[in-house]
């Protein structure tokens, strides 16, 4: 799509109206390059960790080695990545090992969204060719792991409920949301990967549903535990509701550019999360239970909306109710609903999983025979589940109704869980080879999920109306995206360093 400048010059409403129809009307990309693009970043941080542990002289930069005097723990009580003092702001090599992080796992994924997203195919290949080349050169490679110097801390992250791999796919999830949020106000994002409009598949609708499966994957529910019992429903849901109105007053406030057809003249995604949130928090369904009640929900929703109610989802009619103002946020609940349910199934297989997985031989480096054979089992089960989720998902696009993120649909959903299954299978893969390893990036994304998805909000906005973001040439773009991802990164490692954790639920 082109603009010109003498356009914008016409005054700030004309502005606005150019930067609505800069991400309005958009049929998406192709499954398969969704596919590989989920699948690139895993390698990324893969590879990253590999080249720690393959050479010496930056194996210290990805394991983690906590000091003598560094008697924290790696994990949390409940599972959460915390790391040692070692790797606190002014500890031993911290900013070395973060700028690392930024450097080989940060700048290329935005390079893959951006200037070099026509060779997708070719570099998630080669990325992938060399992460395999590596795990094969560091089973010949002689080292010493974070394993065997400290078998202590590795007992603790093994056993923790919330396993590392689940950890690296929430760090790509949020990676991967933030660079593209700023990113798709640039020329030099495709417009395939944006947000669609009615049908289609583009990268950022895949990633409005990822935060409601990592949510799910990692819920008290999925993990067997009770219901919180520090404020129950408004615990769970006014952080919720208090940011979605922020959003909206400031929004209207500030005449920010909006895109109505995505949820509504009021709604914002905050507010779905609230909502799928206050339905989790009143009806409490066992894990065990709540993939069955998913399928009747979603069946009963997809069955509405191919008797008729896509039409009034998708069409231009808007009466003065609230619903209706908002019909396309609030009917989408119940696809949401659907996919947080199924996530809490899924979740409470893989949460399951330390016992059975991680089992280690004394030294930290071999498995048993038993064990070895389970762990492979366990590695093509959730990769034949993945492959199950994209078949499916490919005849619902195909012979029922097309993807659609607007609406929620059975397809969308499917399509979700497949490429968020992708990821997961992928760093699966990768934990079932390699030892144990935080990088400091990833503490930083996974202790303060929320708060960073809003400070990437914050500076988005401060940057849209501070450029005209739709008219920058390449090297600018590129300049202000790595710039703003330096911010986020710094801003929330100032955070972590702190010990500060702006945990919202």
């Amino acid at each position: 799509m082109e603009f010109s400048e003498e356009i914008a010059l016409a005054g700030d409403v004309g502005l606005k109206q150019l930067k609505e129809a800069f991400v309005s009307n958009l049929h998406g990309s192709t499954m398969a390059e969704i596919a590989a693009l989920t699948a690139v970043v895993p390698t990324f941080i893969i590879l990253r960790q590999l080249g720690g542990l393959i050479l010496p002289e930056i194996v210290t930069s990805t394991c983690v080695i906590p000091s003598a005097a560094a008697k924290e723990d790696v994990t949390s009580s409940d599972g959460e990545v915390k790391g040692d003092r070692s790797l606190a702001l002014g500890g031993p090599n911290y900013r070395t090992r973060l700028l690392s992080d930024f450097i080989f796992v940060i700048l290329p994924t935005l390079a893959c969204l951006t200037v070099l997203a026509d060779w997708i195919y070719i570099i998630t290949g080669f990325s992938l060719v060399l992460t395999l080349i590596g795990v094969l050169l560091l089973r010949r490679t002689k080292y010493q792991s974070n394993v065997d110097l400290y078998p202590q801390v590795v007992s603790k992250e093994t056993s923790s409920r919330r396993t590392g791999f689940l950890s690296y796919f929430r760090f790509t999830m949020m990676l991967v949301t933030c660079v593209s949020i700023l990113a798709v106000d640039f020329n030099v994002f495709p417009r395939r990967y944006a947000k669609t409009e009615t049908y289609g598949t583009g990268l950022m609708d895949v990633g409005v549903g990822s935060f409601v499966v990592a949510n799910g994957l990692v819920s008290r529910q999925a993990r067997n535990l009770p219901p919180s019992k520090y404020g129950g429903v408004l615990r769970n849901t006014s952080p919720l509701l208090v940011i979605g109105f922020a959003r909206l007053i400031l929004t209207k406030g500030v005449d920010y550019q909006e895109h109505v057809a995505e949820y509504g003249v009021h709604w914002n995604f905050f507010f779905t999360l609230a909502a799928v949130a206050l339905l989790t928090s009143l009806i409490h369904v066992p894990a065990a239970y709540c993939g069955s009640l998913a399928v009747v929900i979603l069946g009963g929703y997809q069955a509405s909306l191919s008797f008729g109610l896509n039409k009034y989802l998708l069409s231009s009619e808007r009466g003065p109710g609230l619903i209706s103002l908002n019909k396309e946020g609030v009917y989408s609940i119940f696809g949401y609903w659907s996919m947080y349910l199924i996530s809490v199934r899924l979740g409470n297989y893989l949460c399951c999983l330390p016992e059975r997985f991680f089992s280690q031989g004394a030294n930290g480096s071999s498995y048993g025979k038993k064990n070895g054979a389970t762990k492979w089992w366990i590695v093509i089960d959730v990769w034949l589940l993945d492959a199950i989720f994209w078949l499916l998902a490919i005849f619902v696009d195909e012979f029922i109704e097309r993807v659609s993120r607007r609406m929620c649909n059975l397809a969308y959903v499917l399509f979700v869980l497949a490429q968020n299954l992708e990821v997961i299978a992928i760093f699966l893969t990768a934990d079932s080879m390699l030892p144990p390893r935080v990088m400091p990036l990833l503490r930083i994304f996974d202790q303060n999920m929320l708060a960073t998805f809003l400070w990437a909000n914050i500076l988005t906005g401060l940057v849209n109306m501070s450029m005209q973001t739709i008219f920058a040439p390449t090297h600018v773009a590129m300049g202000a995206l790595s710039s703003y991802l330096a911010c986020l990164v710094g801003g929330m490692g100032i955070v972590d360093a702190l010990g500060l954790k702006l945990k919202f639920w």
